[in-house]
């Protein structure tokens, strides 16, 4: 699947995932300073190989908006635990992103809070090497995303 993340007026850009038949859903992306929230699930799903999580789900037959609405197919592949667990990894990220302090401990201590307090278990495989991997990648996109002019965008392949 195809996702393509347009840049906005610095308040809200816009999401769309095209997939491999052809069909597509979007919706606004907002943009609070940092490298997007649904961009950042994007690094998060596919580094800790999240196959039941949102951009899953998507590629499933789920149309975007401020919720999920589902088909058979998205329900299917849905992964209630992937899903929570992903939003915890986000939010800790974001977090740092935030604070400018990219510290494993920082990031290990953020995700452990938000997954208790959804009382669900930690992610598998929390390990330094994938948190360096996957903060390399945020800092290219990031990159990337800052130097794009209003009404450029970025694609990747879900």
């Amino acid at each position: 699947m195809k996702l393509v993340f347009g840049k906005g007026d610095k308040k809200c850009g816009l999401l769309t995932c095209i997939r491999d038949d052809g069909s597509q859903t979007s919706s606004v992306l907002p943009e609070h300073g940092i490298l997007p929230h649904d961009l950042i699930h994007y690094v998060v799903e596919k580094h800790f190989k999240m196959d039941g999580a949102f951009y899953a789900q998507v590629k499933a037959g789920a149309n975007i908006n401020f919720s999920l609405e589902h088909n058979q197919a998205s329900r299917s592949v849905g992964d209630t635990l992937q899903s929570w667990q992903t939003e915890s990894l986000v939010e800790a990220l974001q977090a740092l992103m935030w604070s400018g302090n990219y510290s494993y401990t920082d990031f290990s201590y953020l995700v452990e809070q938000a997954c208790q307090a959804r009382k669900i278990p930690l992610p598998t495989d929390m390990s330094e090497s994938l948190f360096v991997a996957i903060c390399a990648e945020i800092y290219v996109l990031t990159q990337r995303w800052q130097r794009l002019p209003v009404g450029g965008n970025i694609e990747l392949i879900f």
